[in-house]
């Protein structure tokens, strides 16, 4: 690498490449007032118009020069542009250097691989969403997390895991060993730092308030049970399981590379008690939405 030259340039010259080739497809409305002259293409004064800012704020964004663009600024040149998922992505990675959050059901949509692999896997794993709300399950999972009479993740009389496991009675009580300190303290914890990432997230705050509702969860909480904690790779947990017995096994999650806000989960049984999709008349085909 030559003297002088960075990451930083690199970073500064993509951004400008991405912005460039998007004003250069756009398609404009000749009839918009705000707009001067072509049906295909677009200034950088006119994109400044569209989003009602100053040509010399907009061209600070393209330079790569913008210290600290705000999401919401993004998101209106993500909708002047009319930028796919891939150059949303992209135009937030080289502005701020983080990838956006999910703004709805279009960031959770798997490739249909990531079906197979949970399907193929020899151990229960599912995918769920930042929100932990689970949309694909492997016969595995829903026998060792939720029983024998889980059919399909559409069935579950709630799909949102962390609820599952912090307010299930038979989970508190029997299912999930060392609820307390194994189970509850660390997913509250997984939940303190999503909401402390995403602190404006409306959704969090509601599975938040709808744990908090039970008292055994709130005392937890309010005596700030797991504030330091989260699930790490190689977490080791264990249930007991009517049909299996005792089932140690280890945690292992990744996020999903297209749509980042999906986490793939897969736990690694370290035992020979439990046999994934053994209940008899399920097999081990995948449970999805």
């Amino acid at each position: 690498m030559s003297a002088g030259h960075s990451g930083i340039d690199e970073v500064r010259k993509h951004l400008g490449r991405l912005l460039r080739k998007c004003r250069a497809r756009a398609v404009v409305d000749p009839g918009d007032p705000r707009i001067q002259g072509r049906r295909r293409g677009i200034s950088q004064e006119t994109t400044a118009a569209l989003l009602g800012c100053s040509t010399r704020w907009y061209a600070t964004l393209e330079s790569g020069r913008m210290k600290n663009p705000t999401p919401e600024f993004l998101e209106s040149v993500v909708a002047v542009l009319r930028m796919n998922d891939q150059e949303r992505q992209f135009l937030f990675l080289y502005a701020t250097g983080e990838l956006p959050l999910a703004t709805g059901p279009a960031d959770y949509a798997l490739h249909p691989g990531w079906a197979q692999l949970v399907e193929r896997q020899p151990h229960p794993a599912c995918i769920y969403t930042r929100r932990w709300d689970l949309i694909a399950a492997n016969a595995g999972y829903l026998d060792l997390l939720f029983g024998a009479e889980a059919g399909s993740v559409a069935e579950l009389p709630d799909r949102n895991v962390l609820r599952w496991v912090l307010l299930n009675k038979a989970c508190r009580a029997e299912r999930l060993v060392d609820w307390r300190d194994s189970w509850a303290a660390p997913m509250l914890g997984e939940l303190r730092a999503a909401i402390a990432a995403n602190p404006d997230s409306q959704d969090l705050m509601t599975l938040l308030d709808s744990l908090l509702a039970d008292p055994v969860v709130k005392e937890l909480w309010d005596a700030e049970i797991g504030v330091f904690r989260t699930h790490p790779d190689g977490t080791m947990l264990s249930i007991d399981d009517p049909a299996h017995g005792r089932v140690d096994f280890t945690i292992l999650a990744a996020n999903v590379m297209h749509a980042r806000e999906l986490r793939f989960v897969a736990l690694m049984s370290t035992g020979p008690g439990f046999r994934p999709g053994s209940v008899e008349g399920r097999g081990t085909a995948p449970a999805y939405l």
